[in-house]
């Protein structure tokens, strides 16, 4: 997939870069449309139910991010042939499950009309996306600048 570790290393900065932006402007958005204005949801019993679901869901996916960013077995016959390609493509799973929470808090804001959810969320998006890339540098330093394959069961 990636015919050096350079090139990866600098195409997931890239993409972490643009995830960590992407916030930014969903709370544009959101407070564009909604400043001054009512949400586009008039029950407030549908906003808290809304948010304890999205919270649940928040909670369910930081537990998946962390069995990803954690786990040896996940595409562990990839890391046979492409260890640099692997490390990417786990990155970039948390990077995405990491970023849906920016989301959540868009869908929360829009329907609620407050700021503070979308606020919350994102602040939750950008110590996601700092701990996945701390991950992504811990798992890089582990890998070596030449791969050796009869050495690469112990990646």
């Amino acid at each position: 997939m990636f015919p050096n570790k350079a090139a990866m290393v600098r195409r997931a900065n890239v993409l972490l870069v643009m995830l960590a932006v992407a916030p930014v402007l969903y709370l544009v958005i959101a407070f564009l449309v909604t400043f001054g204005k009512p949400g586009f949801a008039g029950n407030p019993v549908f906003i808290s139910v809304f948010f304890t679901v999205l919270a649940s869901v928040s909670v369910a996916n930081i537990g998946f991010t962390v069995f990803t960013q954690t786990s040896k077995k996940l595409m562990s016959a990839r890391a046979h042939y492409d260890p640099v390609g692997r490390i990417f493509q786990v990155m970039s799973l948390g990077a995405v499950l990491s970023e849906v929470h920016a989301v959540y808090g868009l869908a929360l804001t829009l329907l609620a009309g407050s700021i503070m959810y979308g606020i919350g969320f994102c602040i939750l998006t950008w110590a996601s996306l700092w701990w996945v890339r701390k991950r992504f540098k811990q798992n890089l330093a582990r890998l070596p600048e030449r791969v050796d394959p009869t050495r690469i069961s112990e990646l």
